[in-house]
């Protein structure tokens, strides 16, 4: 019996891991969609050779694993951004390194440091924040987050509100070990906050790039489902599929311009924004934020009602929006 817990337990353990990386519950129950037909299977009743499988939540495209030790389960399978490691420190300081270099040589008036304390002030109620570089571009107080780790929003919350008492201008920049390339992946949360507070974009740096910055819009893309026919329990021939339907947590990023940070960039006064998730609520902030107008489509957000009504035939649970990915329509 207690091993029968332990198992359990580690299955649970599984479960909840790969809710928490991949957002989504779908595969909860052993369950996932398999490709062909459409129908819901159980981990335990298929092999990897009756896949391929997807979730009926999100459409991600998901594995089966079959355990000795634990319950057969499905896990989800989708590609991230190739961040920066904790065991990649010398590419985190080649990026500090080459930005500073560049604003030191651009602004030398600017005061240019890195991992400089902005000391607290109890007085004021300001707390201590160690910006990654900070300096000055004429009189603007900038702040620029060299974003390595995936952070807790409500981290970036905490540290945007202490800059926003200072009107230090922010500017966070996620650093890659390399390109994203163009294939469809799934942004992590702390990713996706950022896209939120940037109006629709994020800001990558690669290695070897001329210091360039990467600007990029997080898009939403769809996935085909075959069409399949089935009967009823009263013996009624239904059909369903042959349709796309949008992905829920799954972007496919959409390359704006390579940014110089010297030229490219602008002040800009960010209002508070409470989205659906009132868990990821933007503060009143000052941004540090590109020149360029919109480069994607503003219908792309747009999902068809009919299409959500339609798909409910084939899966009850499936739900598109994805309350992590809002964002105000003011840049």
């Amino acid at each position: 019996m207690k091993e029968n817990n332990n198992t359990k337990e580690e299955n649970n353990k599984e479960v909840d891991k790969d809710i928490h990386s991949s957002r989504c519950s779908g595969l909860a129950g052993q369950k996932a969609c398999r490709k062909l037909d459409n129908k819901i299977v159980y981990a335990n009743y298929v092999t990897k050779s009756d896949g391929p499988f997807y979730c009926p939540v999100c459409l991600s495209d998901v594995i089966i694993r079959k355990c000795t030790e634990k319950v057969d389960h499905f896990a989800h399978n989708a590609r991230q951004s190739p961040i920066i490691g904790k065991k990649d420190r010398l590419l985190h300081e080649q990026c500090q390194n080459e930005i500073l270099e560049y604003l030191q040589k651009s602004f030398p008036s600017g005061k240019w440091e890195k991992e400089r304390p902005i000391p607290k002030n109890e007085i004021y109620d300001l707390k201590e924040v160690i910006p990654d570089i900070s300096g000055r571009i004429d009189e603007l107080p900038i702040a620029i987050e060299v974003q390595i780790s995936p952070y807790t929003i409500n981290r970036i919350h905490e540290k945007l509100v202490e800059y926003e008492k200072r009107k230090v201008l922010v500017l966070y920049i996620i650093p890659l070990c390399k390109e994203l390339g163009e294939e469809v992946f799934r942004p992590r949360l702390f990713e996706k906050y950022l896209h939120s507070l940037y109006y629709g974009r994020v800001y990558y740096w690669i290695p070897n790039n001329d210091n360039k910055i990467v600007s990029v819009h997080f898009g939403r893309c769809t996935r085909w489902i075959e069409e399949s026919t089935w009967f009823s329990e009263d013996g009624e021939e239904c059909n369903a599929g042959g349709y796309y339907l949008t992905f829920k947590t799954l972007r496919k990023p959409f390359f704006g311009e390579q940014l110089d940070i010297v030229k490219d960039f602008k002040q800009m006064q960010r209002k508070e924004f409470i989205p659906t998730n009132a868990k990821k609520k933007i503060p009143a902030c000052s941004l540090f934020i590109d020149k360029q107008m919109k480069w994607w489509d503003e219908k792309e957000c747009i999902i068809q009602k009919e299409s959500i009504i339609e798909s409910t035939k084939l899966f009850e649970e499936y739900n598109p929006i994805d309350e992590y990915d809002e964002y105000s329509d003011e840049f």
